[in-house]
């Protein structure tokens, strides 16, 4: 038994395997052995067919199936001997022949390829440079907040006619190509937010109606999006793709949101009572929040964005050739190599980066200990629930923590989490970062890229 090993570049290698008749035969003949004990051929008694037949009816299938096992052994058994840090499996070679006679077999020879994970160097240098993006707080950000703060507190009226910020409550009716109420059309009641109408002929004919006011509209134009628009006439995704013409919309009601006066009442709502007693005071308490919740989007934006920067600067090769070629051989379902093609860049990422967290977890040695999976499930369960206007005491926060835990899928999911952030927060500390501020709307643009 020989196992010769061959580099055919930087990331693959060949293994030629080598069986001698004293390889296997032993292990061929014991499944023969075993055959022979459960064999039934009419005219012999279960268990005393002659080994003749045996091998005659089940001899190439027994010679294959050990020499497959056999194989499989001394590829992995070379594999953690040599240490070799392999992607996929081997795969037979493309360019070698194996030798040997299966009809009077003697000695084997079989021919693998395998793919090599690049071997990383986590000492970047100073050339790693890279800029985390976060929004300045400025006036225009302030009052952006502050307005938003009042509409948040203020109460709804009913005008007499509507305006530019107004919504109209009504019901949709789909018209024909005459302008006539189309029988067994579309019917909805719905509302339309004038302020995010951005058709101006549209918008124009939207402001100053009034209750039992009659409006021809184009639904496309009134909506914001076909997920929009299908919630607001209460049709199907396929039936928003079809939808052309107009309809009419009566109004039934205009709503006004009249914001909330800057004032103690204000103040106290968003802060607490008496915690700030002036608008100067509120501003800067406004000011300090915008500065967190923006330094809290700026990492999540930055880590995105700083795995996908890194991989790139430090240039990871893949086996390509032998990757797509192991896709193709291993895949459930048949690949055309146009196919592989197609899905092999979002592959390579997705390997670059699993091949850079194992890189650092085994430089820093990372673990998971329970109670941090205990930790991040109680926080992930918490801002779950929070989302819903549901709070938690921490009794029971814990408990159903615990169960999240014992489902493996779960538990497995959280650890990832903590591995992925424990992973990014050690290579932050290895390269350099600078702060960059840019403009709310900059910053929109930069998040959207990520999402």
């Amino acid at each position: 038994m020989n196992v010769s090993q061959t580099a055919l570049d930087d990331l693959r290698i060949e293994l030629a395997v080598t069986l001698a008749p004293e390889d296997y035969t032993p292990r061929v003949e014991r499944s023969l052995k075993r055959h022979q004990k459960n064999a039934q051929m009419p005219g012999f008694r279960k268990g005393k067919v002659p080994m003749q037949l045996i091998k005659r009816q089940y001899g190439q299938s027994v010679l294959a199936e050990e020499l497959n096992q056999l194989l499989s052994e001394q590829l992995q058994a070379h594999i953690q001997e040599n240490k070799l840090n392999v992607l996929g499996n081997p795969i037979p070679s493309e360019d070698k022949e194996d030798a040997g006679d299966w009809n009077n077999p003697d000695t084997f020879t079989f021919h693998y390829e395998l793919g090599l994970a690049p071997a990383l160097d986590l000492n970047f240098g100073k050339k790693a440079k890279f800029t985390r993006h976060k929004v300045k707080v400025d006036k225009a950000a302030i009052d952006r907040q502050v307005t938003d703060l009042q509409r948040r507190h203020g109460k709804m009226t009913d005008p007499d006619k509507s305006a530019d910020n107004d919504m109209l409550v009504g019901a949709f009716a789909q018209l024909d190509a005459d302008g006539n109420v189309l029988e067994g059309g579309i019917t909805s009641d719905s509302t339309i937010s004038v302020e995010f109408v951005e058709d101006k002929k549209t918008k124009k004919a939207l402001i100053g109606l009034e209750p039992g006011s009659e409006v021809t509209v184009d639904p496309h134009k009134v909506s914001r999006g076909h997920d929009d628009l299908g919630r607001m006439l209460g049709i199907s995704h396929e039936q928003v793709h079809d939808l052309t013409g107009d309809f009419k919309f009566t109004v039934k009601e205009v709503k006004r949101l009249e914001p909330h006066d800057i004032n103690q009442s204000l103040f106290d709502k968003v802060y607490g009572e008496g915690v700030v007693t002036d608008e100067k005071a509120f501003r800067e308490r406004v000011s300090q929040d915008l500065d967190g919740h923006f330094d809290r989007d700026a990492e999540w934006v930055f880590r995105r964005r700083f795995v996908v920067d890194l991989i790139d600067h430090m240039k990871v090769e893949l086996p390509d050739t032998f990757l797509k070629r192991w896709i193709m051989l291993t895949n459930e379902n048949p690949l055309t190599p146009e196919q592989v093609e197609e899905e092999y860049p979002g592959y390579a990422e997705s390997l670059r980066w699993q091949i850079l967290q194992q890189t650092v977890a085994e430089a820093i040695d990372l673990k998971v200990t329970a109670d941090e999976l205990e930790d991040e499930a109680k926080r992930m369960v918490g801002a779950q629930y929070a989302q819903y206007g549901m709070p938690m005491d921490e009794d029971t926060l814990s408990n159903v923590a615990k169960n999240v835990l014992n489902d493996e899928k779960e538990r497995r999911r959280i650890a990832d989490v903590l591995v992925e952030r424990k992973v990014v927060d050690d290579l932050k500390t290895r390269v350099t970062i600078s702060e960059k501020q840019v403009s709310f709307d900059e910053f929109g643009k930069l998040a959207a890229e990520v999402r």
